[in-house]
């Protein structure tokens, strides 16, 4: 698993210990949700109007973070 880039992680910070998140209130990047959601780590209210992290996006949210 590579591990989430900066704009991915701020979308997830987000979307941490918060349950299901309206989507008004997240970053407006919308390309960014859709690589999370396709990765499997995170995913969308059936209506399309919230979003919530998954255990999978949670493992990936705490993987280290590449320096240098």
């Amino acid at each position: 698993m590579t591990p989430p880039n900066h704009r991915e992680r701020q979308i997830m910070q987000h979307l941490r210990g918060a349950g299901w998140v309206k989507a008004a209130t997240l970053p407006d990047n919308p390309k960014t949700i859709a690589n999370l959601i396709s990765k499997g780590w995170v995913e969308r209210a059936e209506d399309g109007a919230a979003y919530r992290l998954t255990a999978l996006g949670l493992e990936a949210k705490k993987a280290p973070v590449k320096v240098g």
